[in-house]
């Protein structure tokens, strides 16, 4: 009888750790992908806001292909002439900061990858003394190893306002 009872226990334990995960991870109809943080890619765009921000974008090209396309706020540009724009705004702003940024890159069903990040540019400005800060949102379309696409939203109506002329 004991024998009996240590078998169904056994049994017990055994069928219920053999649970396959496919049923704790089953897709809804509206999943589209996974979400990775601090991988190569993530890590790769956080080096490049890193750059922005140590006023050095020397050198952080290599990662777009070479016909990759910008958006700034809607107008199309290179990622050259998007970086030149960036960093030209340091003419008018000091004490630049990415405050609480958060990125991931999504890897969507249909192939598509894209690393997005969000965070709280501030800055004062030279000429008002103003410190402004602005919610940016810009995201990196890869095929493969190489951007093909970014894009950078942000309401610049109040940056472009404090540029004034340096005193």
């Amino acid at each position: 009888m004991k024998k009996l009872i240590l078998i169904t226990i056994a049994s017990f334990f055994i069928l219920s750790c053999n649970n396959d995960t496919k049923d704790l991870l089953k897709k809804s109809e509206f999943h589209l992908g996974v979400i990775e943080g601090n991988d190569s890619k993530s890590t790769i765009v956080n080096s490049f806001n890193d750059a922005y921000l140590a006023n050095d974008m020397s050198g952080q090209n290599y990662f777009f292909s070479e016909n990759a396309t910008g958006r700034v706020n809607g107008q199309k540009m290179s990622p050259s002439q998007m970086i030149e724009a960036f960093m030209s705004g340091r003419e008018f702003y000091t004490d630049i900061k990415n405050k609480n940024r958060a990125t991931g890159t999504f890897i969507l069903d249909n192939g598509q990858v894209f690393t997005n990040t969000w965070f709280e540019w501030e800055g004062t400005s030279k000429s008002t003394g103003v410190k402004v800060s602005n919610p940016v949102h810009a995201s990196f379309k890869w095929e493969g190893d190489k951007v093909v696409e970014v894009t950078y939203v942000f309401d610049s109506a109040e940056y472009v306002a404090n540029m004034g002329q340096e005193n």
